[in-house]
């Protein structure tokens, strides 16, 4: 199994050097790749947790030049609520050299949407539009013209260079719990990306990728609170690292294959133990995927 790692790009300690010392410390403890979460301008009731926010592809690109080899991305960028073409993924995975993941949801807040202009009300079927247009421009050749003749998003000949830095363009994940969320990934991305949800949530929800598209895989890559602290609240994997690990372990069993973990301490030097900690006592003892 390897792991992701949830940045702090937003609460009390959002900072600049508050993200380069997770990253760099997800880089030297050997966590696969650094996340921020999504968030751009949520009203009052909807902001609890996101008041203090910094913008997530904003943040990625200032890591691509202080980072080395960790793969970096959001978890995940709330696409309906965006023009994908003003995205600058593809730039994004050029200033990373090749580093990119793109993972895309749908939203909850329909305040957001509101505030930025977007509508609510038809986002899944936005959503799968835009995705159809992410794909398009993320799979560009250097200089190819391109043309999308869509029913919420629509281009034609147009150039876009540079295209980005992998061949055949980012690893696409799909966020989002719902059985909609399960089908479009399903049919349009590389992986599966749910929020909190339970070994036993994956083994029900397996069934419907292979319904929904037969031949097609598409892999299992959970975001998940984790604490070593048993009185966490909230936190999906919680306890001593023996429990941490077998609580992994199940997930493994499940099909799960990538975790992308969300340390739960609100003090940046906790954070930053737990997560050495979790590279010393608990990842040597989960099998690497190739």
């Amino acid at each position: 199994m390897r792991f992701g790692l949830i940045l702090s790009n937003y609460g009390a300690s959002a900072s600049p050097d508050t993200l380069l010392a997770e990253a760099g410390a997800a880089e030297a403890f050997g966590f696969d790749s650094a996340w921020t979460t999504d968030h751009v301008f949520l009203p009052r009731d909807d902001a609890a947790r996101f008041s203090r926010i910094l913008e997530a592809l904003v943040c990625l690109a200032y890591l691509a030049g202080r980072t080395e080899r960790i793969r970096l991305g959001v978890s995940s960028l709330v696409l309906p609520q965006r023009e994908p073409v003003l995205a600058e993924l593809a730039s994004l995975d050029v200033l990373a050299s090749g580093r990119l993941i793109v993972c895309v949801g749908i939203g909850w807040s329909a305040g957001e949407y509101g505030n930025l202009g977007a509508r609510f009300s038809d986002r899944g079927l936005r959503m799968e539009e835009a995705t159809t247009v992410l794909r398009t421009l993320l799979q560009a050749r250097n200089e190819e013209p391109l043309s999308f003749p869509g029913r919420f998003y629509a281009f034609a000949d147009g150039v876009f260079s540079p295209p980005p830095f992998q061949s055949g363009g980012p690893p696409l994940w799909m966020a989002g719990n719902s059985e909609a969320a399960i089908r479009r990934a399903a049919r349009l991305a590389d992986v599966w990306h749910p929020t909190g949800v339970s070994p036993d949530q994956i083994r029900q929800a397996v069934s419907i990728p292979r319904a929904e598209a037969p031949g097609r895989s598409v892999g299992i890559s959970p975001r998940l609170r984790v604490s070593f602290d048993p009185e966490t609240a909230n936190a999906r994997v919680c306890g001593s690292p023996d429990v941490v690990r077998a609580a992994l372990d199940e997930y493994q069993e499940a099909g799960v294959e990538y975790a992308v973990l969300d340390f739960q301490p609100p003090d940046p030097a906790r954070r930053l133990h737990e997560m050495e900690r979790f590279a010393r006592e608990v990842m040597p003892h989960l099998q690497a995927s190739p």
